[in-house]
């Protein structure tokens, strides 16, 4: 019985490597971390589930259905860290009787097709605290604390991403792109967490998922109709990013992120089409940058009905003392704050680089995830500066201004839900955002 759930990182691993092909009809399993560093992890299932060690056959426990138990660590003689843990790994049950399980590791094995519930586990949109998952649930023991790793195959994790990262209102060919898109990026980035002991976090470092709590009819339909779907180049999977709102135009991956090997479908490009009415040149120069951040020009993003006006347009002012804290933490002492200038835009209008001029130093901040955090968490990096002067000409305060949200390299969201609209299908989207990828079925 345990033996489908063993782990299957590395098979899954050499499977996203390899040539393109088919391995019919079967959904590689991934190891989803939930939770780490707890002391305690309570957990329940509706239909009950068995407790089991990773030896054996035979259940340590079976816990009866509504019925809430919970796992404790061994705790650690400070004589023996690093030598091993003194003590067995504690099951309690919802009466207090306590069992002790002489291995580091559990599994938490429902029947097949139902769920388990983990309490404890903060969803990262609806902010709920206990969270229904399907597949295995393993409780790792190490160092005197617990980490929780859901085992779950593909398509049944889809399931838990595709709404947690758009919600399921929008049309369903944007929710099958995204279906596509998070597959691709399931198993692209599969093994990023392998030191921690699972393949993925359930968080936007790797994608948001939120297990069967948040699992949507639309949403399965989406991920369902696309089964083992995704999107290749040059025969080797596609790295299909995606993020919530380009703001009119998507941007080239190395811009973004300037260490990374620029990839020939991730380019950016317009999110309007030939027909629309939009006047902007681009590439912009510096002032008609500034000038096209200050309007939202009916691009396929602006839509009002699925996001908020602030995504596609934005502003806010800062006083210098809070921007001169900000950037002190991102790059050390650099005086006092005189000047923030743009210094490299690329043609999409994301700003590649920005001059940090003080009283003891410049400082050049390059790359559009260190200028947002140095800047105080800007939504994008696609946005222009004016400074405020006292009558001493000091600065007291800048103004920032931009367009989308994200990183807006790969499919903008907002902007698929817009084609949608205008009934293209999710095939046309994904080729728009992805161009010269084939959509190619793995498995």
């Amino acid at each position: 019985m345990l033996s489908r759930f063993r782990p299957m990182l590395f098979g899954l691993l050499i499977f996203v490597g390899g040539p393109s092909g088919r391995c019919e009809g079967i959904a590689p399993h991934l190891r989803i971390g939930l939770m780490q560093g707890r002391s305690e992890v309570s957990f329940s299932a509706p239909a009950g589930l068995a407790v089991h060690s990773l030896r054996g056959t035979d259940a340590l426990a079976i816990v009866p259905t509504g019925e809430t138990w919970s796992i404790r660590p061994p705790s650690v003689d400070p004589g023996q860290r690093g030598k091993g843990e003194g003590k067995a790994l504690q099951l309690v049950s919802s009466n207090g009787a306590l069992t002790e399980v002489s291995e580091a590791i559990v599994r938490l094995v429902p029947p097949e097709g139902a769920i388990v519930t983990i309490h404890g586990v903060e969803g990262h949109w609806d902010k709920r605290t206990s969270r229904d998952y399907r597949g295995v649930i393993e409780v790792i023991s190490g160092s005197g604390q617990l980490t929780v790793v859901n085992m779950v195959d593909v398509e049944n994790y889809l399931r838990g991403v595709v709404p947690s990262e758009m919600p399921a209102t929008y049309p369903l060919s944007a929710l099958q792109a995204q279906a596509v898109a998070a597959r691709g990026q399931a198993l692209i980035k599969a093994g990023r967490h392998r030191a921690e002991g699972f393949d993925l976090c359930s968080d936007q470092h790797c994608q948001v998922y939120g297990g069967a709590t948040i699992e949507d009819a639309k949403a399965d339909q989406a991920v369902s109709s696309t089964f083992g779907e995704v999107l290749v180049n040059d025969g080797r999977l596609a790295d299909t990013l995606y993020s919530s709102n380009c703001g009119g135009h998507t941007a080239n991956n190395e811009d973004y992120w300037p260490d990374a090997a620029p990839k020939t479908y991730l380019r950016g490009q317009p999110d309007f089409e030939p027909d629309s009415k939009v006047n902007t040149p681009f590439p912009l120069t510096e002032r008609q940058a500034r000038d096209y951040l200050k309007y939202a020009p009916p691009v396929n993003c602006n839509q009002p009905a699925y996001a908020r006006t602030e995504k596609i347009r934005w502003w806010s002012v800062v006083r210098t003392e809070e921007l001169e804290e900000k950037i002190r933490e991102a790059v050390g002492d650099f005086g006092s704050l005189m000047e923030l200038r743009v210094v490299d835009r690329a043609p999409s209008g994301l700003v590649r680089a920005v001059a940090v001029i003080g009283t003891r130093r410049l400082v050049k901040l390059q790359g559009g995830a260190a200028i947002r955090k140095a800047l105080g968490g800007l939504n994008s990096a696609s946005f222009a500066i004016a400074t405020y002067h006292d009558n001493r000409g000091m600065p007291v305060a800048f103004a920032i201004w931009g367009a989308g949200w994200g990183h807006q390299v790969g499919m903008c969201q907002v902007g698929a839900a817009g084609l949608a609209d205008r009934q293209w299908d999710y095939r046309q989207i994904l080729s728009k955002y992805y161009n010269g990828c084939r959509l190619e079925r793995r498995y």
